[in-house]
C-alpha cells in the first residue's frame, strides 16, 4: 500500500510540478530554446542569401564585362603636338562609284612645330594641296570612304601629300568634316 499512498497524496496536491531546470534528454530546456532561435536565425541568413545571389545572376546577365578595355597601339604612349595647317577650303567631288555618291571633306594637316619651312610651303601650295586631296577622294568608292576605314584613309592621303612636300613630312591628318552624301 506504500506506492498507493504516494500516488495518492501527489493527486492530493493537485499534481503540479514545476518544469524549471527540467532536462529532456542531457540537456535543459532553456538550452534547447536558444538553439532553436539560433537555428531559426542562421536559416534566415542563409535565405536572404540565396535571394540575393539569385537576384543579383539574373540582373547581371545582359550586361558585358565590366573592366577596362585593353589600350589599342594608336593610344599608347603620349600623342606628340603638332601645329596644324587648317587653310584648306572644303573639298567637295564624286566618288570612283558606278553611280557616284558626293563627298564633303576638310582637312587640317599636322607637322612638327619648330618647323617653320614646312608651313611656308604648305601655304604656297594649298590650290596643289586641294587637288591631291580632291583627286585621292574621287579615286575612292562609296565602301571604301565609310568611317570604318577613316584611319587607313588618313594614313594613304598622308603619303600623297608627302610625295609632293619639299620642305619637311606631314606628320598628321585630320578630317574637320567627313560626310559622304548619296545623290
Amino acid at each position: 500500500m506504500g506506492d498507493e499512498d504516494n500516488f495518492m497524496e501527489g493527486e492530493a496536491e493537485g499534481g503540479q510540478e514545476l518544469e524549471v531546470g527540467r532536462k529532456v534528454g542531457f540537456l535543459p530546456a532553456v538550452a534547447i530554446k536558444i538553439l532553436r532561435w539560433a537555428a531559426l536565425g542562421i536559416a534566415a541568413v542563409i535565405f536572404i542569401v540565396t535571394v540575393v545571389v539569385v537576384t543579383v545572376s539574373i540582373m547581371g546577365r545582359g550586361t558585358a564585362q565590366t573592366g577596362y578595355p585593353a589600350a589599342s597601339q594608336a593610344y599608347q604612349g603620349t600623342v606628340p603636338v603638332y601645329s596644324y595647317f587648317g587653310s584648306i577650303p572644303e573639298v567637295r567631288g564624286r566618288t570612283a562609284d558606278v553611280n557616284p555618291t558626293t563627298f564633303i571633306v576638310q582637312v587640317s594637316l599636322g607637322y612638327d612645330l619648330n618647323n617653320k619651312p614646312i608651313q611656308t610651303e604648305l601655304v604656297a601650295r594649298t590650290p596643289q594641296l586641294q587637288d591631291v586631296i580632291r583627286g585621292f577622294f574621287s579615286s575612292k568608292t562609296s565602301d571604301e570612304l565609310s568611317s570604318d576605314h577613316e584611319a587607313e584613309l588618313k594614313a594613304q592621303l598622308k603619303e600623297e601629300i608627302n610625295r609632293i612636300m619639299t620642305s619637311g613630312k606631314i606628320q598628321d591628318v585630320l578630317f574637320l568634316e567627313f560626310n559622304v552624301v548619296p545623290l
